[in-house]
């Protein structure tokens, strides 16, 4: 290991260049260049790739220096660089500072007016870009970690402010939920996200219901673990297992925790160490659940010189194997699977529900199709607690679009989810709907004010859109029949005009800014 650690560290010195990442690897967050000393004046930034067995594979340099769009990460905060795959599996991403290394103080002190916090997104080409920040909020503090499920809709988060939103066309301004200020880690399994904290409570938390990407959501307690230090999870499909890397040292409870859950409770089955002799717990941690048994991925906790470690958890006393060490003046950070790695072999483009005076219409797309044997739709009053009331038979594989269609008679306000299951058993949970009478049109247009482009999100599909002014002029309109549409209105003076939307017979009105 030490030789290939040093061979390594030269390569980091003479190649400066992003690489490809192949799908199935493992790829770590590198913090620092092997020459210059760690500190908190920032760090240059790299991924890494390696193969499960521990081959060295390339690296994507993050642009640095003089270069468009230089980011940079402290090299003594341990909670920074938490890496994520996309939902899609597209991309990694990650939060960053949008500032070279070195700053002229600690980067992770300055206000964000004057150091933007952004997301990094890396796609499977190795190409960097920034696709949103935010100049207002993760101020004075650090910025932790982000997600996208789709390389459009992103959450970050850090040392304070709570969950933040934003997109490809919208800064992240948009207060989630604050409801712990201080948050670790966030990512979503079966269309529902979830967040790690060591504030205000330890544990995993819940966020609202689904992906939401509106202000004033509670978040809920949904794993405690107390006196625990999580920081990345990972959580199953159906929400019935849970991974979570916490950096006490193991005979504390730390080391990676396997928690499984039984109706609506979770308990600790079992904690691996981060290998044999190791002191130290864990930071960094990717599952992926396609694999049987389940593979996991995760960086260890020491101060230097850490770890990047794979266990296949067959059972409590599956090996611990490392397969990558950090050289000099480095550290590792966060860990992924490769862009391409899980990628949900059924593309379900669209999911959305609808009261009518016989019951509840439910109604679905998906783009394609491979060795799809059909979806369990499942239905909760709560919105926690479901159960299956009906099977709709898939196409198996097609690269053609296919909808469907169910009425559930004579229910009223429920949650609806789609569980797609494979020929060979395999499956995968939609996002969570609510459907009733009850349920208004919820619309969301960001940003407000705006200067060219607007993005209307709606939690139906949007059957038409005007843009018109006080007089009742209208400036565009469209009929997107999607739950998402970018607005082009770069055309249109600056003022105030109103957007209507209609869908599901349903209208609402929305006053916007044109800057």
């Amino acid at each position: 290991m030490k030789k290939i650690r040093l061979i390594i560290a030269l390569f980091y010195i003479t190649h400066q260049a992003s690489a490809q990442f192949t799908a199935g690897n493992v790829a770590v967050l590198r913090v620092g260049d092997s020459v210059t000393t760690l500190s908190n004046t920032g760090a240059n930034l790299a991924i890494d790739q390696f193969t499960l067995t521990g081959a060295y594979v390339n690296t994507t340099f993050i642009p640095r220096g003089a270069a468009t769009n230089a980011v940079c990460l402290s090299g003594t905060a341990t909670s920074e660089g938490m890496l994520n795959l996309s939902g899609n599996g597209n991309a990694l991403v990650f939060g960053a500072y949008r500032t070279a290394a070195p700053y002229i103080s600690s980067v992770s002190a300055t206000t964000s007016a004057v150091v933007n916090r952004t997301i990094v997104s890396v796609n499977a080409a190795g190409t960097t870009s920034l696709p949103t920040l935010t100049a207002s909020f993760l101020s004075t503090n650090n910025i932790r970690y982000a997600y996208t499920n789709n390389g459009t809709n992103f959450w970050a988060g850090g040392g304070n402010t709570g969950i933040v939103y934003g997109s490809t066309t919208s800064n992240l301004d948009t207060v989630v939920s604050n409801t712990t200020a201080n948050t670790r880690f966030i990512t979503a399994a079966g269309g529902q996200l979830y967040y790690s904290t060591a504030s205000g409570g330890t544990g995993i938390y819940r966020v609202g219901n689904g992906l939401p990407t509106n202000s004033g959501v509670v978040s809920t307690l949904y794993i405690p673990s107390t006196g625990g230090s999580p920081y990345c999870f990972s959580m199953k499909w159906d929400s019935t297992v849970c991974y979570v890397a916490d950096d006490r040292a193991p005979v504390a409870g730390g080391g990676i925790q396997k928690w499984t859950r039984t109706g609506s409770v979770w308990s600790l089955a079992y904690t691996f160490g981060t290998g044999i002799g190791s002191t130290v717990g864990a930071r960094g941690l990717a599952v992926n659940w396609t694999t049987t048994p389940p593979t996991i991925v995760a960086t260890t906790a020491e101060g230097t010189i850490n770890r990047v470690i794979r266990i296949f958890d067959s059972s409590a006393t599956s090996s611990v194997v490392t397969i990558a060490t950090a050289a000099s003046n480095t550290i590792f950070r966060g860990v992924a699977f490769t862009p391409g790695t899980n990628v949900v072999p059924v593309k379900l483009t669209s999911f959305i529900g609808k009261a009518a005076q016989y019951g509840n219409s439910l109604h679905w797309i998906t783009a394609s199709e491979l060795n799809n044997a059909g979806f369990e739709i499942e239905r909760s009053i709560d919105g926690e607690n479901f159960e299956q009331i009906a099977f709709v038979k898939g196409n198996g594989t097609t690269a053609l679009v296919s909808k469907y269609q169910y009425i559930d008679y004579g229910s009223s306000n429920a949650y609806y989810r789609l569980k797609q299951v494979d020929y060979d058993g395999a499956f995968e949970y939609s996002n969570v709907i609510k459907v009733g009478e009850d349920v208004a049109l919820q619309v969301a247009v960001s940003p407000n004010p705006f200067i060219d482009v607007m993005n209307v999100n709606s939690n139906e599909l949007i059957e038409s859109i005007e843009v018109m002014d006080v007089t009742g002029k209208v400036y565009f309109t469209a009929k997107p029949n999607a739950l998402n549409y970018n607005l082009a209105l770069d055309n249109i003076h600056t003022g105030v005009y109103f957007v209507r939307i209609t869908s599901g017979g349903k209208t609402t009105n929305k006053w916007v800014v044109k800057q």
